[in-house]
């Protein structure tokens, strides 16, 4: 048996978006190749009664957006071409042959197919530059454009969006194109943003999902809209849904599913199900009091290409809901009159969902010690049955770490969730590790974790821990820390390694570390500036600085009037709230990380609070990852991600105690 590496992150494999043809399940499997740093994508179907695998897609293509159409004769997915930032709309015929592009232009996005199968919805978005040149751009041409950049300009709030740069102004609209025709049709457009949301069965409809208030831009909030293909006329769901920010759920017929909530505590208010008869033109509240985080709030490193878990009709009366709860992903079902009764409650991570068929629905997910597979859920009795393991073989011969899931109070005698993996080979006095989620709206679960691993099998114990302000305990506790953060958190924090300290009396205290990204990043910084507890600390892709955060972030402004109740003019409170603020008071060994791409949280925050620790003498380093946003840890450049956590660990090895 061997412990798992860093390296271990290119030998095994994750599988996403499930769809159902009879006794096949297609799906998307991805690996990451090390010799050419790149995620890998194929599309394969396994039959469920032979457990035969084939492979479809098209050769040396990256896949996504995988689907069925309607009739079962055809597959559909999408590949984008880097180099060309073109998209590409495939279908290939289920009975065999070879697969057809529909559609290959830049800005290809969400698609769906009309109900008879005889045509393709599609959205595509493109900037008025990339439409005046498009299929005019040389390479004489583009080495022009490097050495004579153009200048960038906006007016506008939201003109940055982390993973993607600069907004330039943009143009949407949404095209049908006939499959034996392969000729698009313009069915709608509008200058304002969009994305396309679901069509109705005979295309009568469209439903796209944009900004609230489009004419206010310091309004915060989505809302859904009806598009009558014949007439053009939009009709705003906001007519029947009470003030708030809506996003799309499902549609079935003249019934729509929404999930939304009044902003009663910003963005961090529950989002509650509502249902809209289109012909009668009424809402209705179906969660009201339920006190449910709907969707998948779970985080982990690992997995590629899901959409997360989904709403589905079962039929006229009854529909599937995803909820995050306890570390879980369990699965509801709701009625239109109000009822809920939670079908499976099963100690898990569902990350996608196929649309259920006879009672069963496919999903692809995660365990703490089950990388990623493939499963069929009974909904009448809640149990599941694995029908694939891309991951069987490689770990077999893995030692993984079974984290131990506990309890433990924090502040105001809160009950707190946690979950502790012990070392692969524990010893007396060994190190450990608080390690710190981001969000803070989101929690750790029962999923699984490569770096916890790795650090697992380096001889560390790590600390998960899912302080208030997390999801899946309910709204109280997610809009505790509102204006509050280093307050209660912190202590459930510290009260939460006090815990495992007594419950695990083999960790050395004195070897204690702390590390944190985004939010996780900025309560590390917080933690070292309150307490000199922790042998060292790794601060990641973090926020030190709540005042140049406001205007750095792409969602600066919101994020800090929503999560800190504060305002750009009340600077000294601002600055209270600040990690910054207390750097005179650090003293713990610090290393500091940030990826050059950074628009969450802006590679400025950790330089400033680098350059605090240094100007007051604290063992500190700064290291700047290129090419990389905020997501590096979990979908980066392959070779940074080793890199990370390569620097995480030779940091904690080098300052072993306090």
């Amino acid at each position: 048996m061997q412990k798992i590496t860093n390296a271990s992150l290119f030998d095994l494999k994750s599988v996403a978006q499930p769809v159902v043809v009879d006794e096949d399940v297609f799906f998307i499997e991805t690996t990451i190749d090390e010799e050419t740093n790149q995620y890998q994508s194929a599309i394969l179907s396994i039959n469920t009664r032979t457990n035969q695998l084939r492979q479809w897609g098209t050769q040396g293509h990256q896949h996504d957006h995988l689907q069925v159409s309607p009739n079962q004769e055809w597959l559909s997915f999408v590949s984008k071409d880097a180099s060309s930032e073109t998209t590409t709309l495939w279908i290939m015929p289920l009975s065999g042959g070879k697969a057809q592009a529909v559609v290959s232009e830049k800005g290809v996005q969400h698609y769906f197919w009309l109900s008879d199968s005889s045509a393709i919805y599609y959205q595509q978005t493109s900037s008025a530059k990339n439409k005046a040149t498009e299929g005019k751009e040389t390479e004489a041409s583009k080495e022009k454009a490097a050495l004579f950049p153009e200048v960038k300009s906006t007016n506008k709030v939201d003109y940055l969006t982390d993973g993607v740069g600069f907004l330039n102004e943009t143009k949407s609209a949404v095209y049908r194109i006939a499959i034996n025709k392969k000729t698009p049709e313009l069915i709608y457009t509008q200058k304002d943003p969009f994305q396309l949301a679901a069509v109705s069965e005979e295309g009568a409809f469209l439903y796209i999902s944009g900004e609230y208030a489009p004419e206010d831009e310091w309004r915060y909030g989505s809302m859904i809209y009806q598009v009558t293909t014949a007439t053009q006329s939009v009709t705003s769901m906001a007519d029947y849904l009470p003030n708030g920010t809506y996003s799309f759920a499902a549609l079935r017929g003249d019934q729509l599913l929404v999930l939304g909530n009044d902003l009663t505590y910003g963005f961090v208010t529950l989002d509650d199900v509502y249902l809209i008869d289109l012909t009668k033109k009424t809402a209705v509240n179906l969660s009201k009091g339920l006190d449910k985080a709907f969707g998948n709030a779970i985080i982990s490193d690992f997995q590629q290409k899901n959409k997360g878990p989904k709403f589905y009709w079962l039929d006229d009366q009854t529909f599937l809901a995803p909820v995050t709860e306890s570390g879980k992903l369990t699965l509801y079902q709701g009625t239109v009159t109000g009822q809920w009764e939670r079908l499976v409650d099963l100690p898990l991570d569902i990350v996608d969902t196929s649309q259920p068929v006879a009672g069963r629905v496919t999903v692809s997910y995660s365990t703490p010690v089950i990388p990623s597979r493939m499963g069929v859920i009974d909904l009448e009795n809640g149990t599941i049955n694995s029908i694939y393991d891309p991951n069987k073989e490689t770990v077999a011969t893995q030692m993984i770490s079974q984290p131990e899931a506990f309890d433990y109070q924090g502040a105001d005698e809160w009950q707190i969730q946690g979950w502790y993996v012990p070392p692969i080979d524990p010893v007396a006095h060994h190190p450990a590790i608080l390690y710190i989620h981001g969000g803070p709206q989101v929690c750790y679960g029962e999923t699984f974790f490569h770096e916890m691993q790795v650090h697992a099998a380096n001889g560390y114990g790590v600390i998960m821990l899912n302080p208030r302000g997390g999801q899946g305990y309910g709204q109280d506790f997610v809009k505790a820390i509102l204006g509050e953060y280093g307050k209660k958190d912190f202590e459930d924090l510290m009260l939460g390694v006090d815990a495992v300290l007594v419950d695990h009396p083999e960790i050395d205290p004195k070897k204690v570390h702390v590390v944190g990204g985004s939010y996780g990043g900025f309560m590390t910084n917080w933690i070292v500036g309150h307490t000199d507890r922790f042998a060292s600390a790794v601060t990641q892709r973090s926020i030190s600085n709540w005042l140049s955060f406001y205007g750095t972030s792409d969602i600066g402004p919101f994020f800090v009037k929503y999560q800190l109740l504060r305002e750009l003019d009340e600077s000294a409170a601002l600055w209270a709230l600040s990690p910054i603020a207390y750097a005179d008071q650090v003293k713990t060994p610090t290393l500091v990380l940030h990826g050059e791409n950074d628009l969450r949280c802006p590679q400025e925050q950790g330089q400033q609070f680098y350059m605090a620790l240094k100007r007051h003498g604290v063992d500190t380093k700064l290291m700047l990852f290129p090419q990389s946003s905020h997501g590096l840890s979990r979908n980066g450049l392959p070779h940074l991600r080793i890199a990370r956590i390569n620097a995480v660990s030779e940091w904690l090895n080098t300052h072993e105690t306090v």
